[in-house]
């Protein structure tokens, strides 16, 4: 009977040994699966338009399936940075705290210009003046006028009937909704359009810019590239719209 349980006890210990090597290999194997997914990122020069594009698409793919790389976020970027910024692209988005734009595209210190308006409109001075120094004065191969699902500011410029006061509304904020109202006049009254309407700005801001005297030549010249895009605020996606 000793023999028995000591058989047992043999046995017992082997399994659990056998589980513990087990659950070590597959830790192992995750970790070195992580380390695999961090060096997919490679540093690369952006040249062309079309290579910036591909690089906020990838990014933003990795953003999607929870494999950021979360690249140039360390202080030997900040150092690196400090004297001058290079960014590929610049990115005109919401002010929504929703779609902060360096973390959907994975990008880091340095990489984006970023442009934050109410409805990523482009309809003032100062964001125009913003946008013509990151063409002239930093490079920037493309531009991304950045609209998403939900957009507060289109919701109310639509949802308000023309003409109507905006005593409801705080400070600036009517003024703000009259301004955007102009780019999506088409479905104002038509809420069930929303969809659509944040396309049509989308359009109309990458109109906007892209007929600029100077950004059209550039265009012609293929030196920059204009685009719009669409972020699912759900599912982190982003759709670029050319």
């Amino acid at each position: 009977m000793k023999k028995l349980f000591g058989a047992m006890e043999v046995t017992l210990f082997a399994l659990t040994l056998a589980i513990a090597m087990c659950g070590c290999a597959q830790n192992q194997k995750n970790e070195e699966s992580k380390e695999v997914t961090k060096a997919v990122f490679v540093e690369t020069v952006v040249e062309t338009p079309e290579q910036a594009l591909q690089q906020l698409a990838e990014g933003n793919k990795r953003f999607v399936s929870e494999t950021n790389v979360f690249p140039h976020h360390d202080h030997k970027r900040v150092e690196e940075t400090a004297p001058e910024q290079h960014p590929f692209a610049t990115v005109i988005g919401c002010s929504d705290s929703r779609v902060p734009v360096e973390l959907i595209f994975d990008q880091g210190v340095g990489d984006i210009f970023v442009i934050r308006t109410a409805g990523n409109s482009v309809n003032d001075d100062m964001v125009m003046g913003s946008l013509d120094y990151s063409i002239d004065h930093l490079g920037v191969k493309l531009i991304v006028v950045l609209g998403h699902e939900s957009c507060g500011g289109i919701t109310g410029a639509i949802a308000t009937c023309e003409g109507e006061g905006h005593e409801h509304h705080v400070g600036k904020v009517g003024e703000l909704i009259s301004s955007l109202r102009e780019d999506v006049k088409d479905y104002v009254g038509k809420s069930d359009k929303l969809d659509e309407a944040i396309h049509a700005n989308v359009h109309t801001q990458v109109a906007r810019i892209s007929e600029a005297d100077h950004v059209k030549e550039l265009i012609a010249q293929g030196k920059v590239k204009v685009v719009g895009a669409y972020y699912d605020v759900q599912s982190g996606e982003v759709a670029f719209i050319n």
